[in-house]
């Protein structure tokens, strides 16, 4: 376990306790202490697990991003629709998109252009972009990921971590993409300066995290679906996530709320949690689709669960 001595935003040493976290997606339970830097308001976990000690915490054969199926449900054939026609919609794309904002963290669009997406897992994202004429490329941890991904075509994947991107050539990328990755970054800040060593001048970053500070987080607590310990180890808000960007050599330019599943996902942890049951909520698209409307609404007004920020090298 390492301790973590300051802030990796301000610097401070000083924080306070938050919650005691648990692992509640796979029900290994445990103790993860939360804690807020007193000076910026950042939150991580601390101490923070070894990489070694976290890869039990993502297991192949469950953890969602590795777990690929063959049979497409509604959420994923609408999601392909969206990004199919997102450069260059139609007028039944528009209609679902005025209701739907289900297509976060997508790139600007440059002709022949080359994008990294860290944390890619088996492709999903890097198939669609492929063929709306990006030269796709892609790095995660896991094996049997990069080996699926492979499979379906793209040939440019590695398999290692955030430190890999220092292998390739700088101001390489057009565009470098992290949706729902820099969260499990040991070092943030480290990561964000490799990026853009690798990034053309005014290349993009899209990133895409849980918002610490949306209301449904605020409810929940340490139930909070979006918590994730111990995989999570540090959680951003859109002020901490901007700042951080900005220190380290970017402009953002805007910042969007795209939010599903985070409701339905923290009431069953709290069922869960407190009567000693296990039941799964989350994969059922009714329950989804049910809650949706009000996650919808809480996006409008900046409170929403998973936010996406588009940011530029300077």
């Amino acid at each position: 376990m390492k301790k973590t001595n300051s802030c990796i935003l301000c610097g401070s040493s000083e924080s306070i306790p938050l919650y005691l976290g648990s692992e509640r997606m796979f029900g290994f339970g445990g103790n993860f202490f939360v804690k807020k830097c007193s000076k910026c308001s950042l939150m991580f976990l601390d101490p923070q697990l070894s990489r070694s000690q976290l890869k039990k915490y993502y297991p192949s054969k469950e953890y969602y991003i590795y777990n690929r199926s063959a049979k497409k449900g509604p959420i994923e054939i609408v999601r392909d629709y969206l990004v199919a026609h997102y450069y260059s919609p139609n007028f039944l794309s528009f209609l679902i998109s005025a209701f739907i904002k289900n297509v976060p963290a997508m790139p600007s669009y440059v002709k022949n252009g080359k994008i990294l997406d860290l944390g890619c897992g088996t492709g999903d994202t890097l198939v669609l972009l492929k063929k709306l004429g990006w030269d796709v490329y892609g790095i995660d941890m896991n094996e049997n990921a990069i080996a699926t991904g492979k499979k379906r075509g793209l040939n440019n994947l590695k398999l290692g971590t955030y430190k890999d991107i220092d292998k390739y050539p700088d101001k390489f990328f057009d565009a470098i993409r992290l949706y729902h990755v820099i969260e499990h970054l040991d070092d943030p800040k480290l990561c964000l300066n490799l990026i853009r060593k690798k990034l053309k001048k005014g290349g993009e970053l899209v990133m895409g995290t849980p918002n610490i500070e949306s209301l449904v987080s605020k409810i929940f607590k340490s139930y909070w679906y979006n918590l994730d310990s111990p995989r999570h180890l540090f959680i951003f808000s859109p002020l901490t996530l901007r700042k951080l960007t900005e220190k380290n050599g970017f402009s953002v330019k805007k910042i969007e709320f795209c939010s599903a599943g985070g409701i339905i996902g923290s009431i069953q942890y709290l069922i869960n949690g407190l009567f000693n049951k296990r039941i799964d909520l989350i994969h059922r698209f009714s329950l989804i689709i049910l809650f949706y409307p009000l996650e919808w609404i809480l996006d409008k007004f900046q409170t929403g669960d998973v936010f996406t920020i588009r940011a530029y090298k300077r």
